[in-house]
């Protein structure tokens, strides 16, 4: 763990250092946290080329960084918002979060309707692939490594019979990582110069870092207003303190705010994937049971089990994802941690402490965890996988960035909240080209302090969408029920259909706004 965090700092003051001389970089306003990753990439990959094997333990240690930094982002969203922010952005909030939801079914049904279509008109002939071949771009880009490794037993399934579908699928997660972060800058800056977003002014944020300490400097018989107001300019880098320092250090008192919505957000998951459980184990009921105990061979039997099958491993990856234990369990804790933030503020609020959370130092903790989970989801890619039959995989990533890229720049602008539609889109365009922590990695650059609301809109819209497609039941019962017992064309057809009546609900759902 030392190691580690010894490791990240490094990287980060290197990426300081090459931000500020590197004039590139300057124009480009690519954070350090990102050209640290960069540099944490290039070296762990260098060290696996020369068989080292110090590079194992790091990231072993920063593999599981991400997702946590995510759910500690999201548990300062609601938890550190003013009163008035919080009412303003309840006004519309089903409708973002109803666009939002509809956005990511387009993305993702658009993926496989694009892949399905490529395979039937193009490579599957040309290269005698089979018709699951369509699969390989949700199931690498909007599902990333781990749907790429459960519907590795999928292609294998008896009826499918398709052996390098697994490396197909890992090298296209691969690709759409690397494709997600690199173009995704291209499109920041062009976005910038379009006038669709305005990027933070860093000449004004330098000058206020400037004026800071000449106003902490104030003489003793300032005014009372002057020296509130001086007071508030000098300590905004950490907040005001909301608790004597005598009794805590009042930055301490900001992360056990955020600790407790954190262990609520673990608490809630934990309880309901027990209760999800606890209905299924109800309504199957002792028969279930008892055909799985006879069905288990016993400790006394010689005779070592079998290997599971193709077949079952394949059905298998079926019928768990059809499970309500599963369904739930697909919600990621990002989105329990973001209500409890809120649980949290609504505690302190009914026992009327709130002036208690501090905003700025709250927001502070969330930008630090930002930069650490850019650096950590960066260095981490997985840059390794070993790719065969590349001229059709060639063909269908090119494919998917197209419509990954076509929807954040053409279909987000027609569809999500006008306020916000490019910082959402970023999100999704993270999401749908690798995970989601490539979409804040970008979210990063153009909204560094998450003032648009983007990142609430997202969590509250991932039940929508995350338990059927992207790596969900959908994307599992696709290639086994359908595509391995009808002709290609039928499901090309239909989903193509279905993402046209898609695109236009959202693009009237958002003019009648």
């Amino acid at each position: 763990m030392l190691f580690a965090i010894c490791f990240v700092s490094l990287l980060l003051l290197a990426g300081v250092v090459l931000r500020q001389r590197v004039a590139w970089f300057q124009m480009g306003r690519i954070p350090a946290s990102l050209i640290a990753g960069g540099l944490g990439l290039l070296v762990v990959q260098f060290a696996q080329f020369q068989n080292a094997h110090w590079q194992e333990p790091v990231l072993q240690m920063l593999g599981p960084w991400p997702s946590t930094l995510i759910a500690v982002v999201f548990a300062a969203m609601l938890l550190g918002k003013s009163e008035t922010a919080t009412h303003q952005s309840s006004r519309h909030l089903v409708r973002d979060v109803m666009q939002q939801g509809l956005m990511v079914w387009i993305i993702v049904i658009g993926q496989t309707v694009v892949g399905l279509w490529m395979t039937w008109w193009w490579i599957g002939p040309q290269f005698d692939l089979p018709s699951s071949a369509g699969m390989l771009i949700e199931t690498g880009f909007a599902g990333g490594h781990g749907t790429a490794a459960a519907m590795g037993d999928v292609f294998q399934h008896p009826t499918i019979q398709w052996e390098a579908g697994f490396d197909l699928a890992v090298m296209m997660a691969t690709g759409g990582l690397v494709y997600g972060l690199v173009s995704g800058i291209v499109w920041i800056q062009l976005a910038a110069s379009f006038g669709w977003i305005q990027l933070p002014d860093e000449s004004q944020a330098e000058l206020s870092a400037e004026k800071a300490p000449a106003q902490s400097n104030a003489p003793a018989n300032a005014p009372a207003s002057r020296m509130t107001e001086t007071t508030l300019t000098s300590s905004a880098s950490l907040g005001r303190e909301r608790i004597d320092g005598s009794i805590l250090d009042p930055l301490l008192l900001q992360v056990i705010w955020l600790a407790l919505a954190m262990g609520i957000g673990v608490l809630m998951q934990t309880s309901v994937g027990w209760a999800a459980e606890s209905v299924e184990t109800l309504f199957r009921g002792p028969a279930a049971e008892s055909v799985t105990a006879a069905e288990e061979p016993s400790a006394a039997d010689p005779v070592s089990e079998p290997a599971e099958s193709p077949e079952t491993a394949g059905e298998s990856q079926l019928r768990s994802r059809l499970t309500l234990a599963n369904i739930v369990g697909s919600f990621p804790l990002f989105i329990y941690t973001l209500f409890g933030g809120a649980l949290v503020r609504a505690c302190l609020r009914f026992a009327g402490k709130l002036e208690w959370i501090d905003p700025v130092t709250i927001q502070r903790i969330s930008a630090t965890s930002m930069d650490l989970l850019v650096v950590a989801a960066v260095t981490t890619l997985n840059l390794a996988a070993v790719a065969s039959l590349w001229v059709p995989l060639t063909i269908l990533f090119v494919a998917g960035a197209s419509w990954s890229t076509f929807c954040l720049l053409v279909l987000s602008r027609k569809i999500l909240p006008a306020e916000k539609w490019f910082p959402l889109g970023l999100i999704n365009f993270g999401m749908s080209t690798g995970t989601t922590a490539t979409g804040f990695v970008l979210l990063r650059v153009v909204d560094p302090k998450l003032e648009s609301g983007a990142a609430e809109d997202y969590a509250l819209a991932a039940p929508l969408s995350a338990p059927f497609i992207g790596g969900g039941m959908i994307t599992v019962a696709l290639p086994l029920l359908v595509l391995s017992r009808v002709s290609i064309a039928w499901p090309a057809i239909v989903s193509a259909s279905l993402l046209v009546v898609l695109i236009v609900i959202g693009v009237r759902s958002r003019r009648s706004h």
